[in-house]
């Protein structure tokens, strides 16, 4: 298997022997959340059919449709506080009926998943730090939006037959982020250029 070939929300078998203490051992199916940037390893969540620890560290996934036959009929738990960072080499297909498969979650699925972890991950948090903390994160991600979305006036103003209409459309869409960011902090989240940009936009 070429580390290449692994992506988010793949399911593999990983094998997380050799560990040391209470960390999760043996051979287990594991969901990929996050390719790191060494190229070879990966962070995931383990997966079990063993519903010990459920509300604790451990959340139902219901069945997973896409798990080979023997396996898509047995409810699969996401254990939240072993997740880790693991060589592709660990990495092992799945098989069905002597040909190997690549059990994909939906995206529903993936994004309720990092929800549990983020909650998992912030359990010792007080609500107002964690209002806070989520806050942040949101203004962080509609910054990127805006910054995709300048990027995308920037590329269609170079085009020769560019569409003012589509430049309009986007500029209006950039604006109706702006509106909803908490406090107006858009502009801590963007960078110089695209914050002059933007205050072009609205200046207009």
């Amino acid at each position: 298997m070429n580390y290449s070939d692994i992506k988010p929300k793949q399911i593999y078998y990983v094998n997380f022997a050799p560990v040391v203490g209470n960390e999760f051992n043996g051979n287990h199916l594991a969901l990929v959340l996050k390719l790191n940037k060494d190229k070879r390893t990966a962070v995931v969540l383990p997966l079990t059919s063993s519903p010990q620890g459920v509300g604790g560290n451990k959340v139902s996934l219901g069945c997973i449709l896409s798990l080979p036959a023997n396996l898509r009929e047995t409810e699969t738990f996401a254990i939240l506080d072993q997740i880790r960072t693991v060589d592709f080499k660990r990495f092992r297909q799945a098989n069905e009926k002597g040909k190997f498969v690549t059990p994909i979650v939906e995206d529903r699925l993936f994004f309720k998943i990092w929800g549990s972890i983020l909650s998992e991950a912030l359990f010792n948090i007080s609500i107002d730090e964690k209002i806070h903390i989520y806050e942040i994160l949101y203004s962080q991600s509609l910054g990127a939006k805006i910054e995709d979305l300048v990027y995308s006036i920037i590329k269609e103003k170079k085009v020769v037959s560019s569409d003012r209409d589509k430049i309009l459309n986007i500029k209006n869409s950039i604006i109706e982020i702006i509106n909803i960011v908490p406090y107006g902090a858009w502009n801590n989240y963007v960078n110089a250029d695209i914050a002059e940009i933007i205050n072009e936009i609205l200046a207009n």
